[in-house]
């Protein structure tokens, strides 16, 4: 007769092996993608960084209150964001800057989100904003981007709790 306990924790811990070695897999990728940046191999830094994000992003998705794999995933978008400014493609570098300062912001004010991933998702905002502030700061931006950058800015100014 078959046990079937017996094959759910084989299944178990095949699937948990699975997600060990994702979860190295990715620290891999962008350890290989800052060494190739470091050489000046944009080309695969960029590969790295874009397969380490996929990875990044469909095992945050799975574990949304995992902190540290967002902060890889956010990690990632800005070497890719830093990868694209150094070759002179700032649009792009940009963009790769707005992603997860959007996705955050999306998910702080959606009402299906649970409260503590809206506080993560807050904190998280403090980081994404910094890089998008200096690269305005570096390089010029329309008129409507630059207002909503600064409304958001007073908005994070005026949140700071005041000690007396």
């Amino acid at each position: 007769m078959l046990d079937v306990s017996v094959i759910k924790k084989g299944v178990s811990m095949l699937m948990n092996t699975s997600e060990r070695a994702k979860s190295v897999q990715w620290k891999r990728l962008l350890t290989f993608g800052n060494e190739c940046f470091e050489k000046q191999n944009l080309l695969q830094a960029e590969y790295y960084y874009k397969e380490a994000e996929s990875q990044l992003d469909f095992l945050w998705t799975a574990d949304p209150e995992n902190v540290q794999l967002l902060m890889a995933w956010i990690c990632a978008l800005h070497n890719l964001s830093t990868l694209f400014e150094l070759q002179g493609n700032k649009q792009i570098g940009l963009e790769y800057l707005l992603i997860p300062h959007n996705r955050m912001l999306n998910l702080s004010h959606s009402e299906e989100t649970s409260d503590d991933l809206k506080l993560i998702a807050i904190k998280a905002l403090k980081i994404t904003f910094k890089p998008i502030l200096t690269f305005t700061q570096k390089h010029p931006i329309c008129g409507g981007c630059e207002q909503v950058i600064k409304e958001f800015q007073n908005h994070i100014n005026s949140s700071k709790e005041v000690i007396h």
